[in-house]
């Protein structure tokens, strides 16, 4: 699977205060402004011009990753034996939390991401939020009324699992569309 990158993406010192993006449009707009790739987000560009590590480890199979402060750092962590588009959601998820939840310092283990429905609150809001983020909903609309409702094909453009799309495709009302 290829990924294409900007040739020459303008180096910019990371944000340190994310206070102005609360939204996946907001943290998509940052992205463009430092010309990473927004279709398919480039989310691992996204979260280091947020200043936040990424640790790839290896996990137990129901950790799919984490947000933490370590060494007066935020960490995400993310479970390396998961295919790379899961890990991938992973990484919006955890950034979701950040944006989100992280005001009161606390940190978060996830075991489980989009195989659970009885997901407390912060995990469906974190789970909406990775979905804003990787799959816009405009984007997402206009590449179902361009004739694509293969459900692989919608998984490559948007560089998500197959499970990913089935779950966004019906929260936004696309569930007879063969998705």
């Amino acid at each position: 699977m290829a990924v294409m990158r900007r040739k020459n993406p303008r180096r910019v010192a990371p944000v340190r205060d994310i206070s102005r993006c609360s939204s996946a449009r907001e943290l998509i707009s940052l992205a463009k402004r430092h010309g990473l790739n927004d279709l398919p987000l480039d989310i691992d560009g996204l979260i280091r011009i947020l200043n936040i590590r990424i640790r790839r480890e290896a996990l137990d199979d129901e950790t799919s990753g984490y947000l933490k402060r370590m060494d007066g750092h935020w960490v995400i962590g993310v479970n390396n034996l998961h295919h790379p588009r899961r890990q991938r959601f992973t990484l919006a998820h955890e950034l979701g939390h950040f944006v989100l939840h992280q005001k009161n310092g606390r940190e978060f283990v996830d075991k489980i991401l989009y195989r659970n429905m009885d997901s407390n609150p912060e995990e469906a809001e974190a789970n909406a939020f990775a979905a804003d983020l990787l799959m816009p909903e405009d984007e997402f609309r206009q590449f179902i009324s361009r004739g694509s409702d293969q459900v692989e094909e919608i998984a490559s453009r948007f560089n998500v699992s197959a499970l990913a799309v089935r779950i966004r495709a019906k929260n936004l009302g696309f569930s007879g569309h063969g998705l």
